[in-house]
Parts: structure tokens; C-alpha cells; sequence
């Protein structure tokens, strides 16, 4: 295996974590982590200002902002595409993750999942959060 190959796959799968534990902890209890919502509220605006800044980064380049995920944007990159292709921010990692698993998921559906996702973990942190 080479080098870009084995890069692109480490990309790739660096992503898992994040995703997981952006879904995941909508299924922890309360009961077993007392500052879960915190936590989840935190972590969830964090990778969204990450993306964010990366996307108001690159659109001097891509003539857009975006949010756009610096780890697809060095995959993407890795693959061959340029940084204004729709491959770098028009992609979703659960979208390319879902066609791997044979579960056809748009890009389009995997954004709107992600804004329902922040919207949920926003109400928790506003009105369940004690």
C-alpha cells in the first residue's frame, strides 16, 4: 500500500471518532454523566466554529463560505481534487462513509441531519441544562 494511500485511508477513518461521539452522546444518560449536555453543547460548537473558520479560511479561494472540514478538505486534497472542487465542500464524510456501508445517504441529507443534530443539542442546552 502506499503512502497517499495509506493517508487518505487515515483521514478518512479519523473522522469516525468525531461523528460518533457527536451521535453517540445523544444516547448516554444523564444518570451516568451529570454534564453530559454541557459537554455535548461544547463539543458539538467547537468542530462547528472549526469548520466554520476553516471555510471563511478558504473563501478567498473557493469564492464561497462554507462550512468545510479541514481534515476532508486534506483528503479531498490527497485525492486529487483542487480546494474549489464541490468534492472538497460539497462532501460529508457520512455521506462517503454510508455509500462504503451501501446505504446510499446524499450530502444534501447528511447537512440537514447535522442542523437538526446542533439544533437538538442547542435546545438541551438551553432548556434542560441544570
Amino acid at each position: 500500500m502506499n503512502i497517499k494511500k495509506l493517508a487518505i485511508d487515515l483521514l478518512f477513518w479519523l473522522h469516525l471518532p468525531f461523528v460518533v461521539i457527536w451521535l453517540g452522546l445523544f444516547f448516554v444518560p444523564r444518570s451516568v454523566w451529570l454534564s453530559k449536555i454541557t459537554f455535548h453543547f461544547w463539543y458539538a460548537l467547537v468542530l462547528l466554529i472549526i469548520q466554520l473558520g476553516w471555510g471563511l479560511i478558504l473563501s478567498p479561494i473557493t469564492k464561497k463560505i462554507n462550512i468545510i472540514c479541514p481534515l476532508t478538505t486534506i483528503m479531498q486534497r490527497l485525492r486529487g481534487f483542487h480546494i474549489t472542487s464541490k468534492k472538497n465542500f460539497g462532501h460529508t464524510y457520512v455521506a462517503e462513509l454510508s455509500n462504503k456501508l451501501n446505504m446510499r445517504i446524499s450530502n444534501k441529507a447528511v447537512n440537514i441531519l447535522a442542523l437538526v443534530t446542533f439544533f437538538i443539542i442547542l435546545i438541551q442546552y438551553a432548556f434542560f441544562n441544570s
